[in-house]
């Protein structure tokens, strides 16, 4: 069927009205559903929409049919309930009311700024102005372009302005260049906020386009950012190395240069930490704002400033810490009384300097003064000035009363340490004593050699006294007298002290001089001389020394050799005529008065002989019962008759036969009266033992020594070493300790030895042999080597050498044992002793060795 005219011109209406939409091709079968009838509604009105909305075909449809965009205008065909019905593509379709507007609505598209003095237009034409301008740098929300025009808004209503007046950015007049003065971040606002856009190094050139607040507006990549204003400067940076940091200790003037000249630039607050850029004399370069300047060197430091506040002592070992904190780093420990400069405290720190930095320790760890231990409690012995250092010079502060009783904390010096007024003082230790002052009540003697007790328990000595020392008494306490050492009192025993002066030692004996022109020494020793002693003089004597006795010469006291005193007074030698009687059997009868040869006859004992002349010390010319004469050696025979009811027996002569003490012997085992005595102590050598008597010498002649009254022992010093022919020399001498010294023998069967004729026997016995010469031949011959003369190189088994004994030149001989005792035909017997007795020391020659 033909289409009618009127569907056409509806047709034709619409295209015009929605020419933006596509036309669909009708098919001739669908005609009947596009087709507007007759009774087609009369349009009521034409609105834009107000966002992209959707079509729907019936308004009861939940499905749209098509989506109109923001601001279409539709030509409307009234409403149905909440839907307005419109015309599309022909046919009628419905979409939301509230969709719908008079007027468009344009989307906000961005925001730009005029860029000089904009006219407003109501439409994009130019034709349209209006007389409503706006200002340069006015920020408008743009809503699309039309042509040459943006449109905008304006209250509720849409405007243009050419889009060539408008920028992306403000607009800002130049206001000069400038340098960054050093590395710099770009900010996109006028704070420090937000993310930098990028870092300008030192010495870049920027445009800038005023500030805002403490920042400069810079053109950066089509638009402005900013900087800090600090950080520029109107001319390049004349570049210093940062050579360190320093801090400011003190407010300090900025120079321009490095002098005190010139507009300041400015200052630093004390503790202000800076960069410093090298130095220039005695100024600092440093920068302020930008610039740099002058600071004096002497006003900046290492550190922060902290003024000192005290001068302090640890009081026991305390941690130094790295802050002011318990669990911070340990970094070493003071010790108690280290003196430490504060620079004041930290809660409970107190700040020190430590390794060139500061450290902390605890401040109750601290105190003004040091710390000193309390050691005793003292009484003022006399007044005494109370001084604020341990020297004479220094100022008094007080002076403290007798009696007044002292805490002290040790001493410095002749000074004790006190406390006074809160402050450690000093008074003299001297003016100081434990105890309270006492009277002096005399003087007094000490009558030997005692001790001086700190109190009357008598357990700690303070110092001995010697014997006739003079000490001030102060009364007595119980058995003790008090006394007074330095300034401290003390206790002697009240029967240890005399009135009267007594001699420096006790008596300690009696003893007669043995020999004529015996010396005294001032000390035991050989040099020296103060005098000389007669034989037969009875002296009191003070005690030994070593080898020497001490004696008295008027009121001296001086020392001679024990060996030349006695306890008994030497004995005339008997006269011509004299009855003597053989006290050993076996006893040599000589032709001549000495025994080179050997005997003429043996004298059996008790054989009666009578005196005719003596010769020397060691032989008697005697005449016989027969009426022959012969000589016989002084320690065979006696003045009294032998005890004929005991034999004599053999004893073993290396042993060590010791007085037990002081005791006396006898002329016979019979006699009732004591012959002498013998001193504690002393070695004797017996010959024989008859009953119970050991038959010793007493000088040069025999008498009889209870055997009760001697100790025995094994004398180390002989026993055998070794099968060396040095150990078989001393054994040979050694068996025959005790024998007689016989001049010219060299032989036992001779009734003993002397010197010489010892060692040629000994020598022999040992293997050595040789013919017997004299001392001398010794000392200057070949039969022994090695001859040296210091005292302290022998040894054992070395031959000893004295000079001028008896005669001028090496004149006595021995056999070393060790290193100091020698056994020797010498005095009245075979006997040991050491080289440095005083009779020996003096006429040491030498040593040689076998």
């Amino acid at each position: 069927m033909p289409l009618s005219k009127k569907w056409f011109t509806t047709l034709a209406a619409s295209v015009m009205l929605f020419s933006s939409f596509p036309i669909s091709t009708l098919a001739e079968g669908d005609i009947s559903q596009t087709v507007v009838d007759e009774k087609t509604e009369l349009a009521t009105g034409k609105l834009f929409t107000q966002t992209d909305t959707p079509v729907f075909e019936t308004p009861e449809s939940t499905e749209a049919v098509a989506t109109l965009s923001a601001t279409t205008e539709v030509e409307t065909f009234g409403t149905e309930g909440l839907f307005t019905r419109i015309l599309l593509d022909g046919v009628y379709r419905f979409v939301k009311t509230d969709q719908l507007a008079d007027t468009p609505i344009y989307p906000r598209i961005d925001s730009r700024y005029t860029n000089k003095v904009t006219v407003l237009y109501t439409a994009a034409d130019s034709s349209t102005a209006t007389a409503q301008t706006f200002d340069q740098n006015k920020q408008l929300d743009t809503y699309g372009q039309v042509g040459l025009f943006t449109r905008i808004k304006q209250d509720t209503g849409y405007l243009f302005v050419l889009t060539a007046d408008l920028s992306t950015i403000p607009v800002y007049s130049m206001t000069g260049e400038r340098f960054v003065q050093e590395k710099t971040s770009v900010y996109p606002t006028a704070d420090a906020v937000g993310t930098p856009l990028t870092t300008l190094k030192q010495n870049d050139s920027i445009k800038t386009f005023g500030t805002s607040g403490t920042f400069t507006r810079i053109e950066w990549n089509g638009t402005y950012a900013f900087v800090l204003t600090a950080h520029l400067g109107t001319k390049p940076v004349v570049s210093y190395e940062a050579t360190g940091k320093k801090y400011s200790q003190q407010l300090a003037n900025v120079y321009p240069t490095a002098a005190a000249t010139g507009k300041l630039l400015g200052t630093l607050a004390q503790n202000q930490l800076v960069d410093i850029y090298g130095v220039s004399g005695a100024y600092t370069r440093v920068r302020l704002n930008g610039v740099y300047g002058f600071v004096l060197t002497a006003q900046l430091g290492d550190l922060e400033f902290f003024a000192q506040t005290a001068r302090l002592y640890v009081q026991s070992p305390t941690p130094i810490r790295q802050a002011p904190n318990a669990s911070s780093p340990v970094l070493k420990e003071h010790q108690t009384n280290t003196l430490l400069t504060v620079y004041g405290t930290s809660g409970a720190y107190s700040r020190i300097l430590f390794r060139g930095q500061y450290a902390y320790v605890l401040t109750n760890t601290l105190a003004p003064l040091k710390v000193y231990a309390k050691t005793n409690r003292l009484y003022v012995q006399t007044p005494t000035a109370i001084r604020s250092a341990p020297n004479v010079s220094s100022p008094v502060l007080k002076q403290h009363q007798t009696n007044t009783l002292l805490t002290v904390y040790g001493t410095s010096g002749a000074y004790s340490r006190i406390l006074f007024r809160g402050q450690y003082a000093y008074v003299l230790t001297n003016t100081l004593a434990p105890t309270k002052v006492f009277v002096k009540t005399g003087l007094r003697y000490a009558n030997k050699n005692t001790s001086i007790f700190k109190d009357t328990t008598a357990k700690n000595v303070l110092r001995s006294i010697k014997r006739a020392e003079s000490i001030d008494i102060y009364g007595t306490s119980g058995v003790y007298t008090r006394v007074k050492v330095g300034s401290v009192y003390g206790y002697v025993k009240t029967t240890d002290l005399v009135t009267r002066k007594p001699d420096l030692y006790d008596v300690t004996g009696t003893r007669y001089v043995l020999e004529d022109k015996l010396v005294v020494h001032p000390k035991a020793s050989l040099t020296g001389k103060i005098g000389t002693l007669k034989k037969n003089t009875l002296l009191s004597i003070y005690g030994t020394s070593g080898y020497y006795t001490r004696v008295k010469i008027g009121t001296t006291f001086g020392f001679v050799d024990s060996s030349k005193l006695g306890l008994n007074k030497p004995v005339a030698r008997p006269k011509v005529g004299t009855v003597f009687y053989v006290h050993f059997d076996q006893t040599p009868l000589f032709s001549a008065d000495v025994a080179y040869s050997r005997p003429a006859g043996y004298l059996s004992k008790g054989t009666k002989l009578i005196g005719l002349k003596a010769i020397d010390d060691d032989f008697w010319k005697v005449r016989l019962p027969n009426g022959t004469t012969g000589y016989v050696i002084n320690p065979y025979i006696g003045t009294t008759k032998p005890d004929m009811r005991y034999a004599q027996q053999a004893i073993n002569r290396q042993k060590i036969y010791t007085v037990k003490t002081t005791t006396s012997y006898f002329a016979t085992p019979v006699s009732p009266k004591s012959a002498g005595l013998i001193e504690q102590g002393k070695r004797v050598y017996p010959r024989y033992r008859v009953g119970n008597f050991y038959v010793i010498q007493s000088g040069w002649s025999p008498v009889y020594l209870p055997v009760s009254a001697v100790t025995v022992k094994t004398d180390a010093r002989i026993a055998q070493k070794n099968t060396s022919r040095g150990e078989k020399l001393i054994q040979a001498a050694a068996k025959h300790l005790g024998t007689p010294y016989t001049w010219g023998s060299q032989t036992a069967a001779n009734g003993g030895f002397d010197c010489s004729g010892l060692i040629h026997y000994a020598t022999n016995e040992a293997g050595k042999y040789g013919g017997r010469t004299n001392v001398s031949g010794y000392w200057y011959g070949a039969f022994f080597t090695n001859r040296r003369t210091t005292i302290s190189s022998g040894k054992r088994s070395d031959i000893v050498f004295f000079e001028n004994t008896y005669t001028d030149g090496p004149s006595h001989i021995g056999i070393m044992l060790d290193n100091e005792y020698f056994i020797h035909a010498g005095g009245s017997q075979l006997q040991i002793n050491s080289i440095y007795e005083p009779r020996w020391r003096e006429h040491f020659l030498g040593f040689k060795s076998m």
